[in-house]
């Protein structure tokens, strides 16, 4: 018999997850273990800002791409981040998704949009910026495009070094203006939207998202409890249906629909 399910007073991931995200922040801008800077982090953590402990994984990326040289480290890394955990770092650990998180709990506007992931757009757009932007583009110029104009660069480093050092203030320009003028689009849209720059946008998502449908961690629907009520929607981040597809490729296995008793963590095959 199926059963009606409700997400409304059982929320066991949200604390949990609020509380690892923080401390992965903590760590990733701890600066007193800055001499990790020549590896690179599993999530999205500008390299340049003044506190930063590990590299850029998509900086990095760039950087060889740049030379014309193979990442092979780094698609090692990508692949054992990904069979273990899929994009479980961009639920739990992330920095800038955790800024999402938070910029779409601000009440400025009267009404959210609820926009939903897995259509068409949000997949092509994120493709664009890992292939076009990302690889070609670095390839073709040998420098990080991407880098020039991640909101989580402009925030993280850009923003800081203008204000901090005043040789680098002094060098201000269009390009500056262009990448704060980003970010404050991206905040905005964030207050409206949940986490748009990881269904959009975000290339180190796009690397990890084809591994949720094989890594060790995934999550498995009951389908004798769900009566797909769509609470589990309602709760997700990414305004996923996870009874449609528990491992889709845009689940940052944040976690919060297990709240669902019909949803349960899998590990293995």
């Amino acid at each position: 018999m199926k059963l009606k399910q409700t997400l409304s007073n059982h929320k066991p991931a949200t604390n949990k997850r609020t509380l690892v995200q923080i401390a992965s922040l903590i760590f990733a801008n701890s600066y007193v273990l800055s001499f990790l800077k020549f590896c690179p982090a599993p999530i999205l953590n500008c390299h340049a800002c003044p506190l930063a402990v590990m590299a850029c994984p998509i900086g990095s990326l760039q950087h060889f791409v740049g030379q014309r040289r193979f990442p092979f480290a780094l698609v090692g890394f990508f692949t054992v981040t990904g069979a273990l955990v899929g994009r479980m770092t961009c639920g739990w650990a992330c920095p800038f998704g955790f800024l999402q998180d938070i910029l779409f709990k601000i009440k400025l506007f009267p009404k959210k949009l609820q926009v939903r992931t897995g259509h068409g757009l949000s997949k092509a757009s994120r493709y664009v910026v890992l292939l076009g932007l990302v690889i070609i583009g670095a390839f073709a110029t040998g420098e990080p495009l991407f880098c020039k104009l991640c909101p989580a660069g402009g925030l993280e480093a850009g923003l800081p070094l203008v204000i901090i050092d005043p040789s680098i203030r002094a060098m201000v320009g269009t390009l500056f203006i262009v990448k704060m003028v980003i970010v404050l689009i991206f905040i905005v849209v964030a207050i409206l939207i949940k986490r748009p720059f990881c269904r959009f946008i975000c290339p180190l998502g796009t690397v990890y998202s084809p591994f949720n449908k094989v890594s060790y961690v995934r999550l498995k629907v009951d389908k004798e409890l769900c009566n797909e009520c769509g609470a589990c929607r309602a709760a997700c981040p990414m305004s996923i249906d996870p009874y449609l597809d528990a491992d889709s490729k845009d689940c940052i296995r944040c976690l919060e629909c297990t709240s669902c008793p019909a949803i349960k963590v899998k590990y293995g095959t």
